[in-house]
């Protein structure tokens, strides 16, 4: 029985990926060992600092929803008759991602992709680009489904009018 890593922050994108993961666990009969990685605030861009407990609460709020988010992963997984431990982390996402997979030996990665374009994805960062650039696993990377189905629909539109 292999091993394979999910990583999900509860976006379209990664449930897809969520769901292709534990339908390749299920024909490979692997386990899965779900992972959410939280950041904790950092830094201030140039903005007073809020109150201690300001602070405590919004950590506390982002602890919570990557809890909730891997726990509903979870259930989903045990409810689709897959194996899964899961595991909660703090920091950079794609350092935690794949230190994860060398720690359980796992034979993928999954996660999903926002397709954000290049000008955003420089702003705000690109986990999946970080991850296939980190791994020393295979990756399999997910397009959010509402964003495929865009794209599916823009290119059907252009054939029907070349056609």
């Amino acid at each position: 029985m292999g091993v394979i890593v999910a990583a999900t922050d509860g976006s379209p994108a990664a449930q897809a990926a969520l769901d292709a993961a534990v339908e390749l666990a299920r024909e490979g009969g692997d386990r899965l060992a779900v992972i959410t990685v939280w950041r904790a605030l950092q830094g201030d861009f140039g903005l007073a600092y809020p109150s201690t407990a300001l602070l405590e609460d919004l950590l506390e709020a982002e602890r919570g929803h990557a809890e909730a988010t891997l726990a509903e992963a979870a259930e989903r997984v045990t409810a689709a008759g897959v194996p899964v431990t899961t595991h909660l982390a703090t920091g950079d996402p794609a350092e935690r991602i794949c230190a994860l997979a060398r720690a359980v030996d796992a034979r993928l990665i999954a996660l999903g992709t926002h397709g954000h374009g290049s000008v955003l994805s420089l702003l705000m960062g690109n986990v999946s680009a970080a991850v296939l650039r980190k791994a020393h696993r295979p990756v399999l990377v997910v397009p959010d489904p509402a964003a495929s189905e865009d794209a599916g629909r823009s290119r059907f539109a252009l054939a029907r009018r070349a056609g």
